[in-house]
């Protein structure tokens, strides 16, 4: 297995040219509710490091109707647009000497009701049971290049700031405060504050007629939006969202950056939820809570969504995966980070322990662990950190492996290393890396350097290659016990074997527990009482 290298901007893949990067972007939209349809303005701030000929940036069902490079304007037929590859060129009239330069372009675009880029969502008011419409935004993983044209992979890190127009009597929502409103012919303008550097795909824009509930947890506004008549239904999620913003502030060493926290509901458009920075976007179901008529079970579900989607405010957002060959270090961490925070402030729901309804009922699902290792015993697995050549393959790596197995795997290291080193080793990593980019060899780096243990070389075999070990136990004489690991399988004939090193705890009855780092095909434990029962796995 090659090691993997820490994050380099040069050496990130991807389509886009490395020669400039945007610093930031102004951006104005103005939809245009009865043709499903929109306009946008934006001002890009450019700084080049190398001489260019020619501007590359993402754009996707986008009309570019002008472009100018510092104030000189583009002939048409310097605007190029690539479908298939979803990029716009543009032939510039003179070489862009390296330093700082500005882009400026007129677009138009497509409200859909597909849930990607700015999408429409019709639904019926609860309040007067009328049908009403209101707009929201999904742009993980390549969508945001939808909305405005940009430079829309993970590593090209700007600031924004976003400017909208909407009717007077729609509230607006993105990922800072509101900055002004003023009133216009056609509506409101709304002009929000600009973000900090964070990747494209983390903007969010939600408006419709809107109700919200609010308080503060420290310096921080958090607010749970809603269509109207469901405010109230967000208050279970609002004092969640203190308790859980408390406890990340303090595990991680650094206060959440921003000024505002919403939880939004939206009633369609999408499933599941999206961690946008600032301004997090939920199905209903999966944040509004009803205390006469909601189950115990959807109160569980909401806290542990909640904890998973404000776990990436800082694994994800505040630093970003490099590529999304690195997704898993996204997900997986997020995944173990919202459960163990559950855990920590809901001991009676055994989170750990939890079963979940399978898809397939012929197929034994149960726990985050156990789901993992149904798919990874088979065939049709692949490793937690798989290779992502194309933005286009993104979408096919959300699935069980990255969030289950990536979880999984990061509660053995922190099993292993021990509570107080796993998180010093977080805070270092999230220290080196803040408001950028990291690989996951950045993390183990990190963790290495906290546990003086080589992470790096346990992690390799957990989240390089497919499947997962099974270790036989067999008592030898002399007090010895002989430890063999192969590879499980299920239906999966001739799998190549692997090996792993594997953190093994394990107790004999009447003892403290002990660790065993296992970096052979077989190990002896040694001064094994032969009339004691031995336990392996401890606490697995």
């Amino acid at each position: 297995m090659s090691a993997e290298k820490p994050f380099s901007f040069n050496e990130t893949p991807g389509k886009l040219p490395k020669e400039l990067v945007p610093v930031e972007y102004t951006i104005r939209i103005v939809p245009n509710i009865d043709r499903f349809a929109f306009t946008g303005m934006e001002t890009v701030k450019l700084s080049i490091r190398s001489p260019v000929r020619q501007l590359v940036l993402n754009a996707l069902e986008l009309e570019i109707t002008e472009a100018s490079v510092d104030d000189v304007a583009l002939p048409k037929s310097a605007i190029k647009i690539d479908k298939e590859k979803e990029l716009l060129t543009l032939a510039l009239l003179s070489e862009l000497k390296p330093g700082d330069h500005t882009l400026a372009l007129r677009f138009e675009g497509k409200i859909n009701e597909a849930g990607q880029g700015l999408f429409y969502m019709h639904y019926q008011e609860q309040a007067s049971g009328a049908t009403k419409l209101m707009l929201g935004t999904q742009f993980e993983a390549t969508d945001a290049r939808r909305f405005f044209p940009c430079w829309d992979e993970p590593a090209f890190r700007a600031r924004f700031q976003l400017t909208t127009v909407v009717p007077e009597n729609w509230l607006a929502v993105s990922n800072m405060p509101v900055e002004s409103e003023k009133k216009i012919a056609d509506g409101k303008e709304v002009r929000f504050a600009a973000t900090p550097s964070m990747p494209s795909y983390l903007n969010v824009f939600v408006a419709g007629e809107l109700d919200l509930i609010e308080s503060r947890s420290g310096p921080t506004q958090i607010r749970v939006i809603t269509t109207k008549g469901k405010a109230e239904l967000g208050r279970y999620a609002l004092e969640a969202t203190a308790q859980i913003l408390q406890y990340y502030n303090d595990y991680f060493g650094v206060p959440y950056p921003l000024p505002k926290l919403d939880q939004i509901a939206l009633p369609g458009g999408f499933g599941g939820a999206m961690e946008n920075w600032g301004g997090i976007t939920y199905y209903e179901s999966a944040l509004l809570f009803d205390p006469k008529n909601s189950s115990a079970e959807t109160k569980q579900n909401i806290y542990e969504v909640l904890a998973h989607e404000m776990a990436h405010q800082w694994f994800g957002d505040l630093v970003t995966m490099a590529w999304w060959d690195n997704l898993w270090l996204n997900e997986g961490f997020a995944s173990w980070m919202g459960t163990k925070c559950t855990a920590y402030f809901n001991p009676q729901w055994e989170v750990w322990l939890r079963r979940e309804s399978p898809r397939d009922p012929t197929r034994r699902v149960g726990i985050a662990k156990e789901a993992a290792m149904e798919g990874d015993a088979r065939s049709t697995t692949h490793p937690i950190q798989q290779l992502i050549a194309t933005e286009a393959e993104a979408n096919s790596a959300f699935d069980d492996i990255t969030y289950k197995k990536g979880q999984s795997f990061l509660r053995m290291l922190e099993s292993f290393l021990g509570e107080d080193v796993f998180r010093d080793g977080i805070r270092r990593y999230i220290a080196a890396h803040e408001y950028s980019n990291s690989t996951t060899a950045d993390l183990w780096s990190a963790l290495s350097e906290a546990s003086k243990k080589p992470v790096g070389e346990i992690a390799a075999g957990w989240t390089q290659q497919p499947g997962f070990p099974i270790i036989k136990v067999k008592r030898e004489a002399d007090g010895k016990v002989r430890l063999t690991q192969e590879r499980f399988t299920v239906n999966f004939k001739n799998a190549p074997p692997l090996e792993w090193k594997i953190p093994l705890t394990y107790t004999v009855i009447g003892q403290a527990p002990a660790t065993l780092l296992m970096t052979n095909k077989t190990d002896i434990l040694k001064n094994i009482p032969a009339d004691r029962a031995l336990k392996l796995n401890v606490n697995g």
